[in-house]
């Protein structure tokens, strides 16, 4: 009977805090308005304290970040093991070694083009203080663009450097075609079309390959 009268008060207690927890708001609105087609969205949310300001500069943070996980967690999902295979892997010692290099490449290719984002939208609902970060899909996809010509024309000065002796110039090209990879396999991601540029960076990596073993 005891355990019973137990088992019937934990349970009281758990619906009581369910009803009393604050529930997130919904986001029907802003992603009719900023539809995940155009746009990639983030949202950030935390429980409402005694510092306004505060609350806001953490939401918009988580928000931005929310839109930077996004395309993280599916590059280390999708890309990161074929970007590990084939000629790409006798540039470094081992799989884990290009792993984790191109895992750092990811980390620090995504922030960098996250400074496009923009926050959209603050407010408040039901205990729930939000913010709402976006970045239109088509800047995203100019910006990067602009930045995997960008890493492969470093990639190529320094190859030209590095077959007159200069020995630095090597590894300052193989950073700046994993540079120009990964910018390309977000660039795909985010427009949903497998880019033209496999034969470029296929040519690239043979010369740094043939380089770095002479």
């Amino acid at each position: 009977m005891l355990k019973e009268l137990f088992s019937f008060c934990i349970l009281l207690f758990l619906a009581a805090s369910a009803a009393s927890a604050p529930a997130s708001p919904s986001y029907n609105e802003v992603y009719s308005q900023y539809p995940k087609d155009k746009y990639l969205v983030g949202i950030g949310e935390a429980a409402r304290s005694a510092n306004p300001l505060n609350d806001k500069r953490i939401t918009e943070v988580l928000a931005r970040l929310d839109i930077a996980k996004q395309i993280k967690i599916r590059l280390r999902e999708e890309t990161v093991d074929i970007m590990c295979e084939g000629g790409s892997a006798k540039l470094f010692k081992n799989t884990s070694e290009c792993k984790n290099e191109f895992i750092m490449i990811v980390e620090a290719t995504v922030d960098e083009f996250l400074e496009g984002s923009r926050i959209v939208t603050n407010g408040e609902k039901e205990g729930i203080v939000y913010a709402v970060a976006v970045m239109p899909k088509a800047e995203a996809v100019k910006d990067l663009d602009n930045r995997v010509k960008e890493s492969a024309d470093k990639t190529k000065e320094n190859l030209e450097k590095a077959r007159k002796g200069d020995k630095e110039a090597l590894n300052d090209a193989k950073d700046e075609y994993m540079k120009a990879v990964t910018y390309n396999k977000e660039k795909e991601m985010i427009e949903g079309v497998r880019g033209r540029a496999s034969g470029m960076f296929d040519e690239l990596e043979k010369e740094l390959v043939k380089l770095r073993e002479k």
